[in-house]
């Protein structure tokens, strides 16, 4: 089943703590992901331009904050880019921005081990490894000495379990504060510190990769996005160009060019 004729447009590796995306690439993009994002160029280097920045940087890698505003362009060799978005409680974030060289706005480059990890991307571009396979792949690129992670608060990360467990009941901010036993400003005012981004916008980001999951179990892009709890499909449209920088057609409009990979589920 991994062995395929022709390499997809766009692979997509959807995992509970990581979401990997693979793609060929040659327009640039403007983007403001809801996760902590670490982009690898499969070729030459990327031009990126963070919120503050005088004029476009190149590098390889970059690292980004959650929330961040970013210009991204690919490498002029048309190679593509690899984009993984991190845990929502910023362990990988925390652990690989300590050996990275910062820019502003909490933004890093020059990924130790980088042409490790653009080896990894380009294998799994070429010939799809399964989904346990490429997580285990990842996390050894991502943590090879098995550091162990920064500490989460548990009511946080109660929170956003919830937030997942919920799509479609759009849990208000109070039930939530309530679950967890914080006050409502408490929690808003920890969810923003610990996973970078307002809870309305972490919910935006989830429903996105609930979608995935429903089009990768065969449903149309419509009824996918209305079942993780969008509203309409320009409400999905707006938030996916919004978050991901591209819209949905640019990525789903040929099934034949997109492959998506989920995890298996417990149980």
């Amino acid at each position: 089943m991994d062995a395929q004729p022709l390499r997809p447009q766009h692979l997509l590796y959807l995992w509970e703590r990581r979401t990997l995306h693979i793609a060929l690439i040659d327009q640039p993009v403007e983007l403001e992901p809801a996760a902590a994002l670490l982009a690898v160029s499969l070729g030459g280097a990327l031009q990126y331009q963070t919120v503050g920045m005088p004029a476009p940087k190149a590098s390889v890698s970059l690292l980004l904050a959650p929330g961040s505003r970013v210009a991204l362009a690919p490498g002029a060799d048309g190679a593509g880019i690899a984009t993984c978005y991190l845990d929502a409680l910023g362990q990988d974030y925390s652990l690989l921005a300590g050996q990275m060289v910062a820019q502003a706005n909490g933004t890093y480059c020059e990924l130790p081990r980088e042409e490790a990890f653009q080896a990894l991307f380009l294998e799994l571009q070429q010939r799809p490894l399964s989904s346990s396979e490429a997580y285990q792949r990842l996390e050894a690129m991502i943590n090879p000495y098995r550091t162990h992670y920064a500490e989460r608060d548990s009511r946080v990360d109660a929170a956003v379990t919830l937030i997942r467990n919920s799509v479609q009941e759009n849990l208000s901010v109070d039930v939530l504060a309530g679950a967890v036993n914080l006050s409502v400003p408490r929690l808003v005012q920890l969810f923003r510190e610990q996973v970078g981004v307002p809870i309305r916008r972490y919910r935006q980001w989830h429903r996105l990769y609930v979608t995935a999951e429903n089009i990768a179990g065969g449903q149309s892009l419509t009824d996918a996005a209305i079942g993780a709890g969008f509203t309409d499909s320009a409400h999905f449209s707006h938030t996916f160009r919004t978050i991901l920088g591209v819209r949905p057609s640019d990525i789903f409009a040929a099934p034949d060019q997109v492959r998506i990979i989920i995890a298996k589920r417990q149980g």
